[in-house]
């Protein structure tokens, strides 16, 4: 179950690392912080037991592995967390994110958007469909 108490964690303060371990982060505030580095896509980045905050949507784009990541509240139903894109062109208003580790941890008020091989990868998560 996601820990909803914020005051849990610590945050993070260094949001132009390529590790962080154990804190929690706004995804918007990192991306905020890669963007004035010049950096459009979130890439490389490793995760270990953090609590990453939205409100925000996560565009994986290739190369990110989720290793006991808890993605975060769905109400039971995982398809809750996902938007499929609807242009073959792109998406416009989430963050990318590019060859990334999440190990452990949580992801807390995260939508999710790719291509279909994630969104289905995510959708086997919820159990059958009904």
């Amino acid at each position: 179950m996601t820990d909803q108490n914020p005051s849990n964690w610590t945050v993070a303060e260094d949001l132009t690392v390529d590790h962080f371990s154990g804190v929690a982060l706004s995804l918007v505030d990192l991306h905020r912080a890669r963007l004035r580095l010049g950096q459009a896509t979130l890439t490389g980045i490793t995760f270990e037991n953090c609590r990453i905050e939205g409100p925000a949507v996560m565009l994986v784009v290739g190369g990110c592995n989720f290793d006991a990541v808890d993605f975060g509240f769905a109400g039971g139903d995982i398809r809750t967390l996902l938007l499929r894109p609807v242009s073959p062109n792109g998406v416009v208003g989430a963050i990318p994110v590019r060859d990334c580790t999440f190990r452990g941890g949580q992801l807390f008020a995260i939508g999710y958007t790719g291509g279909e091989g994630f969104l289905n990868q995510l959708l086997a998560l919820g159990g059958p469909l009904q």
